[in-house]
């Protein structure tokens, strides 16, 4: 199948409506509050513990990992010279469940733009690029660390939170990891689907088989990690975009392999409401639901509210723009080219109002809301320049605070993480 590419921006367009956690089965990990780790039960097997340098960063391959096309996947490591905390990036770079959004198509179309520029990039017969980063390239982490990984860590390298030597940097002595994106399924997803495909009106039909392998991959991932930090002390996880969505997807479980840590979560741009896209989505990832979540089979609200009670002395953060004109779109627009010219930020706002509400119910789940279209949030905190200084962080739409001081205080507890719109 020809490959499409897809080039990883901090401000993706999150590809299509993203996201999902469904369907559990039997052989899934033990309820919230069981000690997981090397004593899970569940049979999985990632090797031994990870043995990179100091202080720079490894490409680290894992055995049974897979990417969309079937290739091995893994992750990025940067482990520090002392200490017991983690700093985990899952990166954005949007989604797919079906002929045009995982393959573009004559059969069906995708979304009419592709990410980048703004622009749309016609291919021909079929219309646009797939929705979701990496899955129509046949091995785009391959085991050299080459591939599409240098460019996306130069995308990430720049943002402040990795710098070690800011003395005002709270996770400067974290070991850093860096999880790719390249299943489309908001990492998050347990199955194979096979689509059709034409490019051309007179083409013969071709298939593709998607491998959405984004929740073993990340259960390989933290245990692989619990092995090389067992005495982690503070775990900090985020993500923006669909790293965002996937960041919460898998909170519960990084949870459970880091039972005796302090695990916080921190989504970027990645705020749950109500998309009509759900029961697609879950039909076609068949993704894990939290445990002991009877109703969470309803929609993304009623799986963020499950986590907030669930875990009061955990720390939940959510990054937000009010008109976030990607999620707009992707959770509320039709299809066609009309929602996306003007996407639908009156319905995202409305239903972000009620999230805020539902966060301000608790004690653990904070928000920081900015008045914009913008999409991903991140960057925000500081960028290093070119002289090595760093670009001011944003401030709240009140003036009060800034991003780098709300999530320095997400980090460690302190009392300037309270929630600001």
């Amino acid at each position: 199948m020809p490959a499409r590419s897809s080039p990883f921006l901090w401000c993706l367009p999150l590809a299509v409506a993203l996201w999902a956690y469904a369907c559990t089965d039997p052989g899934h990990p033990p309820p919230p509050g069981d000690d997981a780790g090397e004593d899970a039960g569940d049979g999985l097997d990632a090797g031994g513990p990870v043995v990179a340098p100091v202080g720079q960063w490894t490409w680290i391959p894992v055995e049974g990992s897979q990417c969309a096309s079937g290739s091995t996947t893994g992750f990025a490591i940067n482990v520090a010279d002392a200490g017991q905390d983690l700093f985990i990036f899952m990166q954005g770079g949007g989604a797919c469940w079906n002929t045009g959004t995982c393959v573009p198509s004559l059969v069906q179309y995708g979304p009419v733009c592709n990410y980048g520029s703004g622009i749309c990039l016609y291919n021909g017969a079929g219309g646009t690029q797939p929705t979701a980063v990496h899955v129509t390239e046949s091995d785009p982490f391959p085991r050299d660390g080459g591939g599409a990984l240098p460019g996306e860590l130069a995308q990430i390298k720049t943002i402040r939170a990795l710098d070690r030597t800011d003395p005002s940097n709270p996770f400067r002595d974290a070991t850093f990891v860096f999880v790719p994106y390249c299943t489309g399924d908001l990492h998050a997803g347990r199955s194979e689907q096979t689509y059709p495909y034409r490019y051309g009106a007179f083409d013969p039909v071709s298939y593709y088989t998607v491998h959405f392998a984004g929740a073993m991959n990340t259960a390989l991932f933290l245990r692989k990690l619990h092995l090389t930090l067992p005495g982690a002390r503070r775990v900090w996880l985020s993500g923006s975009s669909a790293g965002g969505y996937g960041a919460t997807l898998s909170f519960e479980r990084t949870r459970r392999e880091f039972a005796g840590a302090d695990v916080a979560l921190l989504a970027d741009s990645a705020p749950f409401l109500p998309t009509y896209h759900w029961g697609e989505f879950t039909t076609a990832w068949n993704s894990e639901l939290p445990a002991g979540c009877p109703d969470c089979d309803a929609g993304m609200p009623q799986l963020i509210n499950h986590l907030l009670a669930t875990y009061p002395t955990s720390r939940l953060g959510l990054l937000a723009y009010d008109h976030d004109n990607v999620i707009s779109w992707y959770f509320y627009g039709a299809a066609g080219v009309n929602d996306f010219v003007s996407p639908p930020t009156g319905a995202y706002n409305a239903d972000l109002g009620v999230l805020e509400q539902a966060y301000d119910g608790t004690a653990n789940g904070k928000y920081y809301v900015l008045a914009g279209t913008t999409h991903v949030m991140w960057p925000g905190y500081g960028t290093r320049l070119a002289d090595g200084g760093y670009t001011a962080p944003v401030a709240s739409n009140d003036g009060g605070t800034d991003l780098k001081r709300w999530i320095d205080a997400w980090a460690t507890g302190g009392p300037g993480w309270t929630s600001t719109r």
